[in-house]
């Protein structure tokens, strides 16, 4: 069948321009084959902090002017950030301190900070953290490893002060008692109630209720200890009895804790034995 002339010269054009330009491959050589695309392997995003639930809570004072801070329970300063009435709490070394606080993103304003007015003897970061915190325009929260660390910069973005929060809050809530000293426990009226934000403890030692204090020690990870241990003093039958013994015995002995598996929390002795494992009771179990 024979084209016309114009439709000859468009077909002549267009390949002609499509030749110059680079389109057109040499027949002779074999076309290679599409690259095979590999699924991309992104990695985990890391989770994000939220700024304001980071903030809130206690916070014991780490560094101050690039100074460590040294204590020992109530000793060490600490802060506590309390998002619902955006006031402050603390202490410096010396004295009690509140004030008031805003924020928005990571911005930060300590304000009308008053505090008790004892005179110590050893107040060395008294001034220190008290200034920190007049100078301190914004914050970021960190997380290295298990623990979460709280930067507090002044308006030429200088770290100021550097406070580190325990990761004990998990802790919080009633477990049954699984193992004693490596003992397995068949009593299953042994529990363990522990309230971190009050530092408190109370529980049944499968005879007796216990009730009692806790320490968390801001220079060491994973710290808890109990103390201040007192019972009930009802007569107990012999197996129970040696039970609530080996029991309040492991509770003086407690020097770390660290989540275990399967919901478990494994507690340790100053040598890193297990003297404890506890198991969290369901929310459901308890209501029953």
């Amino acid at each position: 069948m024979k084209k016309s002339l114009s439709q000859i010269l468009a077909i002549s054009l267009l390949a002609a321009g499509m030749s110059s330009c680079g389109i057109f491959k040499n027949q002779s050589q074999p076309e290679a084959p599409a690259p095979v695309e590999k699924p991309a392997s992104n990695p985990k995003p890391k989770p994000t902090i939220n700024k304001e639930e980071a903030l809130d809570g206690e916070w014991t004072v780490y560094k101050v002017n690039g100074k460590r801070v040294t204590g020992t329970g109530e000793t060490h300063p600490y802060v506590t950030f309390n998002m619902a009435d955006h006031r402050i709490y603390g202490f410096n070394g010396c004295n009690y301190i509140n004030g008031d606080f805003v924020n928005e993103g990571s911005s930060l304003r300590i304000s009308n900070v008053i505090s008790t007015m004892m005179a110590c003897q050893d107040s060395q970061y008294e001034a220190l953290i008290n200034k920190a915190l007049e100078r301190t325009r914004t914050f970021s929260v960190t997380k290295k490893g298990h623990e979460y660390y709280l930067d507090l910069r002044n308006e030429h973005n200088i770290v100021e002060m550097v406070m580190r929060k325990h990761n004990m809050d998990y802790l919080n809530g009633a477990w049954t008692v699984k193992e004693i000293t490596g003992t397995y426990n068949n009593n299953e009226d042994v529990e363990l109630v522990i309230d971190i934000p009050e530092h408190t403890i109370h529980g049944n030692t499968g005879c007796n209720i216990v009730n009692g204090s806790l320490i968390i020690d801001p220079e060491k990870s994973n710290s808890i200890q109990f103390n201040n241990l007192a019972t009930t003093k009802m007569r107990c039958p012999d197996e129970q009895a040696k039970t609530e013994t080996a029991f309040l015995v492991a509770l003086e002995r407690v020097e770390t804790a660290q989540r275990g598996k399967s919901g478990t929390v494994i507690m340790r002795d100053k040598d890193g034995e297990n003297v404890l494992v506890l198991k969290k009771i369901d929310n459901r179990q308890q209501g029953n």
